[in-house]
């Protein structure tokens, strides 16, 4: 029987992965921001339908977040190949979290509008699609290669779980306090993602030829 070469020896389990601050960060900062992500999808569809009582407004919210990422998925892509990907993450990040502060305050204020919710809908699909490839290729640079199928899985289960418990908090908190908090906590939850973000330390990587 041959002996086990290093990479086996290396421990690649989700605890030791988690041990790592690097990683852990990471991993936090994707919880955050797809949750906060989802709330405020969620209060934004509930939102307008209480503005207007119009499902074409609905409709419209969703398709104002859909289009401007489909449409923006290359250049997208292409930004995040080129450009500091930390940066892009983190500017993308506190966009979507002073969006959603502006909706809680002019929620609060009661000057919020159907025009309003649009616009800045757009802005966030805007920002959304700059900000899911340049937040996905940072990973590489994080965790050394022999580690990097076991942080995929785990930075994947931890996306999803946001993206199923992140819905039913922003309703809930709807339900309880209206659109107000639902921005609140999204704004919060959005800025400490783009503060974990800002303080990722990733290994130099190589980029494409100009």
């Amino acid at each position: 029987m041959s002996a086990p070469t290093a990479p086996d020896l290396v421990d690649t389990s989700a605890r030791a992965l988690l041990a790592q601050a690097q990683f852990r960060r990471f991993w936090a900062t994707r919880i955050a921001g797809t949750a906060a992500s989802q709330m405020t999808m969620v209060a934004l569809g509930w939102q307008v339908y209480d503005l207007t009582g119009s499902a074409w407004d609905l409709g419209l919210v969703g398709l104002a977040q859909f289009l401007p990422a489909l449409l923006l998925a290359l250049p997208a892509g292409h930004t995040a190949d080129r450009h500091d990907r930390r940066r892009l993450a983190t500017l993308t990040l506190g966009v979507q979290a002073a969006v959603a502060l502006v909706l809680a305050v002019s929620s609060w204020q009661g000057s919020v509008s159907r025009e309003l919710v649009l616009v800045l809908s757009v802005v966030l699909g805007a920002t959304r699609a700059f900000q899911m490839p340049a937040q996905q290729a940072l990973l590489p640079s994080l965790v050394l290669p022999h580690e990097l199928a076991r942080a995929t899985a785990l930075a994947s289960g931890a996306l999803q779980g946001a993206i199923i418990a992140g819905p039913a908090l922003g309703g809930g908190l709807y339900a309880l306090g209206n659109a107000p908090w639902v921005y609140g906590c999204s704004a919060a939850l959005m800025a400490a993602a783009a503060l974990g973000v800002a303080g990722l330390r990733p290994r130099p990587v190589a980029r494409l030829a100009e």
